[in-house]
């Protein structure tokens, strides 16, 4: 059984991160598998890339620039210009070698350049078992990654919020018609990280007839595990004495990511007596340096990392991890912070309200109310038995998002559509 994934970068943004974790699981049970990327192809062993030198990065850079060139006419916003993928361009891998020794070919995150929807029918024609985990909702909406409260993904997609002019049959409706054509004779074995995403699919118009398991994403929980907060606070130059509010800032351009309702229910929180000298943030990821001064409370911008070790550093010496997504499938984030112990506060929006048990583990604050968000932080910062909450928090994590039942579920279901082509043969 030889798996070929396939995924746009094998390191960059959280889709990526899962499916090379899934690649370094499925290693570790002697699985022979690999990654085919567009880029990266130094970082992990396994992985091969179809870049090779300055033309081809020149060219990618071209098919990028391309897509967003066609959408930057239409947009609604500069805010929503990276939510919205036209898989106008792309490259064929269909000759690709690695695709052609494959027995699975299992997508992941394609966009931005690298596959085109003429790419995706050369690659379903050589009639190879097919499966895809679906990050976002892009697959099955007429181009949006996520559609909020927008259900025109259930008809035919039109009227789109994200154009600047949506009409009955915009941009969103032709590349809705064109998923259309490609799909409805091609069967794809679909894997959703959440139930909430699976009920998407099994409710859009274009791939309810596609088969569709729920496997959230493999994450090693030795590696992240809790490690000693003086320590790790001594690592990062902080202090031990103080709560830490942690927030993922790298995303904060992202209008999805709810930065705005973090920065409101920090005000909110700001005015309780004594907060402020007690109670700091830290905002970890790439993000301008002026952004640490919108806050009331004292924060820090933590560069953006790298190291694994310095990841679960900031996990362990958090007090609690805020994810205020306005709608997200299941973040890894989530999964890494509540195995380091750190009880979540996020909406109850999309995946989300699968991996924050009210009150058990985190809270899960009213959709887009920044006083309740305030709520649960704190609540969280004034807990009592703030010790049982960590621990419940971290057993809960191991329970719910076991790495080995993970990579089982993957490995039956790589098995099953083996044995139904033979089957068929």
């Amino acid at each position: 059984m030889k798996i070929l994934l396939i995924a746009k970068h094998p390191r960059t943004g959280g889709a990526a991160i899962a499916s090379s974790r899934l690649m370094e699981a499925l290693r570790e049970k002697k699985v022979d598998v690999s990654m085919l990327v567009q880029e990266g192809e130094n970082e992990l062993e396994g992985v091969y890339s179809t870049t090779h030198g300055f033309v081809k990065r020149w060219i990618n850079l071209c098919r990028f620039i391309f897509e967003r060139m066609v959408f930057l006419r239409q947009e609604r916003s500069s805010s929503i210009r990276f939510l919205f993928s036209l898989a106008n361009t792309g490259e064929n891998i269909s000759r690709n070698r690695h695709v052609m020794e494959a027995d699975v070919i299992h997508l992941h995150w394609i966009n931005a350049g690298f596959l085109s929807l003429k790419s995706m029918e050369d690659l379903l024609k050589l009639g190879k078992p097919v499966v895809w985990t679906f990050h976002d909702m892009w697959p099955f909406t007429g181009g949006c990654h996520y559609a909020l409260d927008c259900k025109e993904y259930t008809r035919e997609c039109g009227d789109c919020p994200y154009l600047k002019k949506p009409r009955k049959r915009d941009l969103s409706h032709r590349i809705w018609k064109m998923k259309e054509k490609l799909f409805r004779a091609s069967t794809v074995q679909v894997i959703t990280p959440s139930t909430w995403l699976q009920g998407c699919v099994e409710s859009s118009s274009l791939l309810k007839h596609w088969p569709v398991t729920t496997i959230h994403n493999p994450v090693n929980s030795d590696i992240f595990n809790p490690v000693n907060r003086e320590d790790a606070c001594g690592n990062l130059g902080l202090d031990p004495s103080k709560k830490y509010i942690l927030f993922g800032a790298a995303t904060m351009n992202n209008v999805l990511k709810g930065f705005n309702y973090f920065l409101d229910a920090s005000r909110v929180i700001a005015v309780e007596p004594g907060l402020e000298e007690d109670v700091e943030i830290l905002l970890f990821g790439k993000t301008k340096e002026n952004v640490a001064q919108l806050f009331p409370l004292k924060t820090r911008n933590i560069a953006f990392v790298q190291s694994m070790t310095t990841i679960v550093e900031l996990y362990s010496v958090a007090h609690l991890f805020v994810i205020p997504s306005l709608q997200d499938n299941l973040p890894n984030t989530i999964i890494e912070s509540m195995l380091c112990g750190t009880p979540v506060v996020g909406f109850n929006a999309g995946g989300i309200p699968e991996m924050i048990e009210h009150k058990v583990n985190g809270y899960l604050a009213e959709y887009k109310s920044s006083d309740d968000l305030a709520a649960g932080m704190s609540g969280i910062l004034a807990s009592k038995s703030y010790d049982k909450l960590s621990a419940d928090t971290r057993n809960l994590a191991l329970e719910r998002f076991s790495m080995d039942r993970s990579v089982e579920m993957h490995m039956d279901l790589y098995r099953k559509i083996l044995n139904k082509e033979l089957q068929a043969e």
